[in-house]
């Protein structure tokens, strides 16, 4: 059966009626936003296919649960996220992080956030090439929304999905991830990315 360039929503509902080229289609189009992803959280590692084939798996016995298309990239990254944090634990390389601990606190003091235009993620994500110790020096779940918000290609709503939180707080973790990124260039760093030294000047420490 071939199929001529369906959405995720149409290889969903292909998939869900049985439709097995359905869902290698649907596969082949998440699966390098999905490595990336799974590379930049645990670095390059021999268990990544493991992991990767774990979450497709875990996505297609759990086919039935999703809505149609809406929920399907948050629940790939949300398990890909839980796997990759299994891989970090049995490393020894991190301690478990709540998705649930409170910082709904710090939007009292947060600027209002510009809209997710293309050119602001290309932005984000050529720092991002050019400063992983940086961002590896993050707070972890400010680290985590980075690297969704960067690599998954998911919306602010799906971002929040993924990470079992609200958008309020998903943007707050962003906006701080940026602010202590920034904070940790060196000053030819940001002149060469356009950056102004008053961008990364405040102490922000939220989580």
């Amino acid at each position: 059966m071939v199929l001529s360039q369906p959405t995720e929503q149409g290889l969903l509902q292909l998939a869900r009626n049985g439709h097995r080229d359905a869902f290698t289609q649907l596969q082949t189009a998440l699966e390098g936003p999905a490595r990336r992803f799974v590379r930049k959280l645990i670095g390059p590692s021999d268990v990544e296919d493991d992991i990767v084939q774990n979450a497709f798996f875990a996505l297609y016995v759990n086919l039935d649960r999703l809505d149609d298309g809406e929920k399907l990239r948050p629940f790939l990254f949300r398990v890909l996220r839980n796997q990759c944090y299994d891989e970090l634990r049995a490393q020894g390389r991190y301690q478990w992080v709540s998705v649930d601990s409170g910082d709904d606190a710090e939007l009292a003091n947060l600027p209002a956030e510009t809209s997710s235009q293309p050119e602001e993620r290309t932005h984000w994500l050529l720092l991002y090439s050019q400063v992983q110790e940086a961002i590896q020096q993050l707070p972890e779940l400010q680290r985590q929304t980075l690297l969704l918000y960067t690599t998954a290609d998911l919306s602010y709503a799906e971002i929040a999905d993924t990470m079992n939180t609200s958008i309020g707080t998903f943007k707050s973790r962003l906006y701080y991830a940026k602010r202590n990124l920034l904070r940790r260039l060196p000053p030819d760093t940001l002149a060469a990315l356009n950056v102004g030294d008053d961008e990364g000047d405040e102490d922000d420490d939220a989580s």
